[in-house]
């Protein structure tokens, strides 16, 4: 399985006040959450690696915008967010239904892949995001609820049945 850690960025340069290193240390700490929740969205590898590369992109070109004093990684959760509903709208209207891709894994890896895909695929998106953000990266539910843009109530009645669904599996 290819390993969780954030691609390298080129280093740029520039007297931007800091707004590089700043992105950089985003970049750095940011990459694995982000692209956990974007699998979880997708359940495709290949495309969750597109969508999180996306949200860092938007974070570059909103960087003047961002409050850098405050932890970046609400703002890239958000927006990976944003982009994965975009993605599943811009599909459904193109071929009314998702295609999936297969993983390009080695044989154990992909065994392990395909029973987390085929578990992860029970789930709506909610709940995989919920699973994603809470079991995954560390968040509780009021933070997943911010990022997700509901209530901690939804957050934690989505995992329920998430766990439920996946015992059942």
């Amino acid at each position: 399985m290819m390993p969780l850690a954030a691609p390298t960025v080129p280093r740029v340069d520039s007297a931007d006040g800091g707004l590089t290193l700043a992105f950089e240390r985003a970049y750095a700490e940011g990459w694995t959450p982000v692209f956990r929740l974007a699998l979880a969205w997708t359940n495709d590898w290949a495309a969750a690696e597109d969508l999180a590369q996306d949200a860092f992109v938007r974070l570059w070109h909103n960087r003047r915008r961002v409050d850098w004093s405050t932890d970046a990684l609400p703002w890239l959760l958000t927006a990976t967010r944003h982009l994965a509903t975009d993605r599943f709208r811009s599909l459904r209207r193109r071929l009314g239904r998702e295609l999936p891709r297969e993983a390009a894994l080695e044989p154990p890896d992909r065994t392990r892949w395909l029973d987390v895909r085929a578990g992860f695929a029970r789930l709506s998106s909610l709940e995989r995001s919920a699973v994603a953000l809470t079991a995954v990266s560390g968040l509780g539910s009021e933070e997943a609820a911010a990022i997700l843009g509901t209530t901690s109530a939804a957050v934690r009645s989505a995992l329920f049945r998430a766990r439920r669904k996946l015992e059942e599996a």
